[in-house]
């Protein structure tokens, strides 16, 4: 079964006021309860906070949430923390894999997923210049997206498996401006509502 239902985009006005949304949003289900998603959220290029998503819900969690196990993974800039550790009540954690095979992981590991155990500290490298960061950041000309081959194995807040691979992070500038005012991170994951660890699409 395939459904796919898009969200009205609101103007940049407006995700700086609500900070992130979802849309153009394509969720597949195939007979073994595993969900494939792929999904966009919008949110301003220097945030005040965290946007908060949850795999299960595929969507948002409002701020004032931000406290609970509702949400599984955040976005700020290029900071991805996962609700663990010194940033959430939860039992999220994540594997970050560099290999290239997102296609072919078809279980989730039993053991191994990093936290946050401290600010600088994440299960996802954010350390800007790091080599081991998630991501490529270019300052002059604000080029910014995932290493490559990167992708996520991922252990929600309430304890399901997941994997989720950010394919593309695209800037929103109005001409004239020096910095861009937006940016939206797409990415697709694939997710078991039935607590086990099987991510298989078969």
């Amino acid at each position: 079964m395939r459904m796919k239902r898009t969200m009205m985009v609101l103007p940049v006005g407006l995700l700086l006021v609500f900070g992130m949304m979802s849309c153009e949003k394509t969720n597949d289900k195939p007979d073994n309860n595993t969900i494939a998603i792929t999904d966009s959220v919008a949110m301003a290029f220097r945030p005040a906070n965290y946007t908060f998503y949850s795999l299960k819900e595929g969507k948002v969690i409002p701020l004032s949430d931000s406290a609970t196990s509702k949400w599984d993974v955040a976005f700020k800039f290029y900071t991805i923390i996962s609700n663990s550790g010194v940033s959430g009540p939860g039992n999220a954690g994540v594997i970050v894999k560099r290999d290239g095979q997102y296609d072919a992981v078809s279980t989730a590991p039993e053991a191994g997923y990093g936290t946050d155990t401290s600010a600088t500290q994440l299960a996802v490298n954010s350390t800007y210049g790091n080599p081991n960061a998630w991501f490529i950041y270019e300052p002059v000309s604000h080029a910014f997206g995932p290493a490559a081959g990167l992708y996520f194995l991922v252990r929600t807040a309430d304890n399901h498996y997941a994997k989720m691979e950010i394919t593309q992070v695209r800037y929103h500038i109005q001409p004239g401006a020096p910095y861009p005012d937006s940016l939206t991170y797409k990415f697709r994951y694939t997710y078991q509502p039935d607590g086990s660890r099987n991510l298989s699409l078969e």
